[in-house]
């Protein structure tokens, strides 16, 4: 499946910025499932373009002159193929899948959270069942409701508040399954709705299985494994490592943010 994305991202402040970096994670993934046929990522000043120790494509600009306004537009095309089971293609990965055992500040959990997710530890349950039982229960736990939490709220805050977004639904998985010692990261990207015109950015998670040696993509949100209408833009323990756009600011106030994705299939 072919599709054209185009997210745009603009911040906006009650006073002028004096000066601000910004850290740009709006890349797709490259791997035999996911292909960028055509890719541009616009920014208000020259980009650097690096590898963070995550595998995913940072491009690094500063505004160094005062204002008020910020935009980041991405666009392009890419292919993407559909997953067999919810697994991605086996990979020699960088890191050790392990660095994404210990929770987060975004991830910690309680004992109530892990009496929650026991089952996952249950060998005579097949391991995709396991996982998306899990992401059932923690869709059912933590209604979705927009709104509801920030970007700063945690695992242990949603699930004790029983609501939340993707983010929540994702930081929640981790937190279950981190807490048996299962390693899973955080996936940013999109999800392609072909109902609806407006789309969001989105998130969900994939999770280790050590006996396959592959990861597995599971959509709490949507209660599914992942197939062929996710886009992968970039992973991380939590939130803060695989976030789209994220920096640091000098001055500007009170700063608000408006997103717009629109995705369409092309094929």
């Amino acid at each position: 499946m072919k599709l054209r994305i185009e997210h745009h991202t603009t911040y906006s402040y009650t006073w002028p910025v004096l000066y601000s970096i910004q850290h740009v994670r709006l890349t797709p993934q490259q791997d035999s499932s996911q292909r960028i046929l055509d890719w541009k990522v616009k920014t208000p000043a020259r980009q650097h373009s690096a590898r963070d120790h995550y595998g995913n494509t940072v491009l690094t600009f500063s505004v160094n002159q005062q204002h008020r306004e910020l935009s980041v537009l991405s666009c392009g095309h890419v292919e993407i193929d559909e997953l067999q089971g919810g697994y991605l293609p086996a990979v020699s990965d960088t890191l050790n899948p392990l660095v994404y055992t210990p929770a987060t500040g975004l991830t910690g959990f309680n004992d109530e959270m892990k009496d929650f997710a026991s089952f996952v530890t249950d060998t005579h349950i097949p391991f995709d069942h396991r996982v998306l039982t899990l992401a059932n229960a923690v869709a059912d736990r933590v209604a979705y409701t927009k709104g509801s939490t920030t970007v700063a709220d945690s695992a242990l805050e949603a699930f004790e508040n029983g609501q939340g977004v993707c983010q929540d639904h994702s930081h929640v998985m981790l937190a279950c399954l981190r807490a048996h010692g299962i390693p899973a990261r955080y996936v940013s990207g999109y999800f392609f709705n072909p109902n609806v015109e407006q789309h969001d950015s989105h998130a969900w998670v994939e999770v280790f299985d050590k006996d396959r040696g592959q990861w597995l993509g599971v959509d709490a949100t949507h209660k599914a494994l992942v197939r062929g209408n996710h886009c992968r833009l970039a992973v991380g323990k939590d939130f803060t490592g695989a976030s789209p756009v994220r920096g640091i600011r000098t001055g500007g106030g009170q700063e608000s943010l408006e997103v717009s994705v629109t995705i369409q299939r092309v094929d």
